[in-house]
């Protein structure tokens, strides 16, 4: 006898309502992997890959694989449809060795559809930025670029980040990626202490039409970011450098599975005056 198949109530699922399927291109979801492990990579992707769009191999990570590893974690994330991509620190690299020809050649060789572009630790006039998006993209590459420098209090203004967004994107970049690096402080939008500049943010939702913000990924590794950035961007804000073991959580807090972002009005609390 055949049984209907038991599932969870819409309203259980997703009780904010408002969370975009994986398929769409917003609401992304970006991972960073530091080496984890083919069984830990395998096991993610069984059990979150249906809520994670990009994993990117962190920093210079993918040159340190064994070529039959690295291609495993290729066909795992393929099979799951999942994107995996090298960190763009490797892609400067590269650049600083001229060997960017050289680069693009043995990825594709590999199996490489998607890579990252970006100039966060070298200095790259912004023709020569153009230039290899360009190139990437002729190559047939996914090009998803970064915006912003990695060392310690380095920030940047609205209109500096306007003019790369609508650059990359009119060079044939898919996704501008706001750097946050993989502590999410003291650098970019957050402070020494991991805190959003709130200012920044209110400018870039001024300066930046919504239609357009969707191809802004904002690298969020800390919980209290990615809270923010949902509360304040919409729980179908595009976030990158999330930790591997943070999937489920970041999913949950999209979905208003969290207290955080519960989809409820909450009365101010009351203060105790003595």
């Amino acid at each position: 006898m055949n049984h209907p198949q038991n599932t969870w109530h819409p309203q259980l699922i997703d009780p904010s309502g408002e969370r975009a399927s994986k398929s769409g291109e917003i609401g992304l979801t970006m991972l960073i992997d530091k080496g984890i492990s083919i069984a830990f990579f395998e096991e993610l992707l069984q059990l979150a890959g249906k809520y994670i769009n990009y994993i990117k191999l962190g920093f210079g990570t993918t040159v340190l694989y064994p070529p039959e590893l690295l291609q495993k974690k290729l066909l795992l994330a393929k099979k799951a449809k999942v994107n995996l991509y090298p960190g763009g620190t490797l892609f400067e690299i590269a650049s600083h060795k001229d060997v960017v020809k050289e680069y693009f050649d043995y990825l594709k060789k590999i199996g490489f559809d998607h890579l990252e572009i970006s100039d966060g630790t070298i200095e790259m006039p912004s023709r020569l930025r153009r230039k290899y998006i360009h190139e990437a993209v002729a190559e047939g590459f996914t090009v998803i670029t970064e915006c912003g420098k990695k060392a310690a209090g380095s920030h940047f203004e609205v209109k500096g980040l306007e003019r790369t967004f609508y650059s990359d994107l009119e060079c044939g970049a898919s996704y501008v990626i706001v750097e946050g690096r993989e502590s999410g402080e003291d650098v970019g939008i957050y402070n020494d202490k991991g805190l959003i500049d709130i200012e920044f943010l209110q400018d870039i939702k001024k300066t930046i039409p919504s239609d357009m913000r969707k191809y802004l990924i904002w690298e969020a590794p800390q919980k209290k970011q990615q809270n923010e950035l949902i509360n304040f961007m919409g729980r179908n804000v595009n976030l990158g450098n999330i930790q591997c073991e943070d999937a489920y959580n970041l999913e949950c807090l999209r979905r208003g599975l969290r207290f955080d972002t519960f989809p409820i009005d909450r009365p101010a609390p009351i203060l105790q005056v003595d």
